[in-house]
């Protein structure tokens, strides 16, 4: 697992200048969207960057794919501005609360709108993408922890009252989807050929995780056949990862407890029983479950006539995320229980229509 904070050569400058082209186009598209939604002028400050933490309290993200390349567009705000935007947004009193679910709302309509400006400038320039569901994220570590392979850049906004914000592209190309290839390849064979409604897709997400664990982790795993709601879950950490595709998309994730986050980390780096994983491999141990997960469920999508994209694996800290769905978006979770005390969350969102 690697922080998008941390120093590393680039390998290819010229690739670089290409998503520069890409990141000033998300930030001509928040530039627009923000006049448009807020009457607010924002202007650039600094150079383009790496992601700073710093700060970040809310933000959130939308998947943007196609065969060669998976992005994320994501915005994130302090504290202060995410509040002073949600309470812009719903009309409301300067020293009115904001509630989780107003926060939630009003950040992720953002970047769905600007997400869908971005496509159409890249469409200009012969780029074609699929796009995915606004997922709200709460706090800064999804920002400070990302697989190996991913990049990002970002480049600070600033307005009037103390606005700043910061829009960033994070990209990973297709072919690196890391996990083991032989299952990430995998053609499940006799899939059903005309079911693509959410308890098939979200059947085939929790055979696709099982497996992974059994293959992975040589961990066996037992599912409660009862499909329940994910924002009821009791969950500390996670992974999602966006599968785009043109007849629906939808957002895989894995959830689990302090306790059971920590048993698949063990598990993942073979450490200990009394070992206490750091959470930078909390992150990369579930975003690998994840990861090579999508890649199965992709498989099974595609062997049902659906074509889907994979984005990227996000770690996610707390439930916020899932507490809260943008208008039409739903979700259903399967629990899976495992030896040492391990419950996890398999859930799967996505868009009515």
């Amino acid at each position: 697992m690697t922080t998008l904070l941390r120093d590393r050569p680039i390998e290819d400058p010229a690739d670089v200048m290409t998503k520069l082209d890409g990141l000033k186009d998300a930030v001509d598209a928040v530039i627009q969207t923000f006049e448009v939604q807020f009457g607010i002028r924002l202007e650039t400050e600094g150079m383009p960057a790496r992601p700073d933490p710093e700060g970040v309290l809310y933000g959130s993200t939308v998947a943007l794919t196609n065969d060669a390349i998976g992005f994320q567009f994501a915005c994130f705000y302090s504290k202060k501005t995410g509040e002073d935007l949600t309470r812009e947004l719903f009309a409301m009193e300067d020293d009115e609360h904001t509630s989780m679910e107003d926060l939630g709302d009003a950040l992720n309509e953002i970047p769905n709108v600007a997400a869908g400006v971005w496509k159409a400038k890249r469409e200009k320039k012969n780029e074609a993408y699929l796009l995915g569901l606004p997922i709200f994220m709460k706090g800064n570590a999804w920002i400070k922890y990302c697989p190996k392979g991913v990049n990002a850049l970002s480049q600070k906004l600033v307005g009037p009252d103390g606005c700043e914000l910061q829009v960033a592209l994070i990209w990973r190309y297709a072919e690196q989807t890391g996990g083991i290839q032989s299952m990430t390849s995998e053609t499940i064979s006799n899939a059903p050929t005309d079911v693509h409604g959410p308890a098939q897709v979200l059947r085939e997400s929790v055979k696709a995780v099982v497996d992974t664990c059994q293959i992975q982790l040589g961990m066996e795993c037992q599912v409660d056949p009862h499909p329940s709601d994910p924002r009821e879950a009791d969950v500390d950490y996670g992974s999602s990862i966006a599968l785009t595709a043109e007849n629906g998309g939808w957002q895989l994730a894995v959830m689990a407890d302090r306790v059971s986050c920590q048993v698949l980390a063990r598990a993942l780096f073979a450490m200990e029983p009394e070992e206490e994983a750091p959470l930078e491999d909390v992150a990369d141990s579930i975003g690998e479950i994840v990861n090579v997960a999508a890649g199965v469920l992709k498989s099974s999508r595609a062997a049902a006539g659906q074509k889907v994209q994979l984005g990227l694996p996000l770690f996610m800290e707390g439930k916020s995320c899932l507490e809260f769905f943008a208008t039409g978006i739903q979700g259903m979770a399967q629990t899976v229980q495992g030896a040492d005390g391990l419950t996890f969350h398999v859930i799967l969102i996505w868009q009515e229509g």
